[in-house]
């Protein structure tokens, strides 16, 4: 995020999508686990900025934007099957003790997205075996 920015600058679907990228990684760092609930809280307030703007139109400089050089900040490695495992369970566990509904149908929804995953990681295992 740009330093120079003030409080009164409007901040668009994308700056506000890197500030979020850029929480979640820190929260995912072994090192912030005591800082987590307060990064959740961060994490929070731009995902309430976020939908804000995602309900405005497109700005014009942001009509035909090129992606982004990759970063470094996300680990495109495939998941292996016990990790995609380890997701699902994790998953389930929340829909399990929460109780706000949207939430949970939002979690069934990614909780059915990462058993096709674990499905298709299966199925990729089995043929690089043979």
């Amino acid at each position: 995020m740009n330093t120079n920015e003030t409080s009164d600058t409007v901040h668009d679907s994308w700056s506000i999508t890197d500030s979020c990228r850029l929480i979640a990684n820190a929260m995912i760092n072994p090192q912030n686990s005591g800082a987590q609930n307060i990064l959740s809280l961060m994490l929070q307030h731009q995902l309430e900025n976020l939908e804000a703007a995602l309900m405005q139109p497109v700005p014009e400089h942001r009509k035909h934007p090129e992606m982004p050089a990759d970063d470094g900040l996300f680990d495109y490695t495939e998941l292996e099957p016990s990790e995609l495992c380890d997701q699902c369970m994790a998953l389930n566990y929340a829909l399990m003790t929460l109780h706000d509904r949207k939430i949970k149908e939002i979690l069934a929804f990614i909780l059915w997205e990462r058993f096709e995953m674990l499905r298709s990681s299966l199925y990729t295992t089995c043929e690089e075996a043979a």
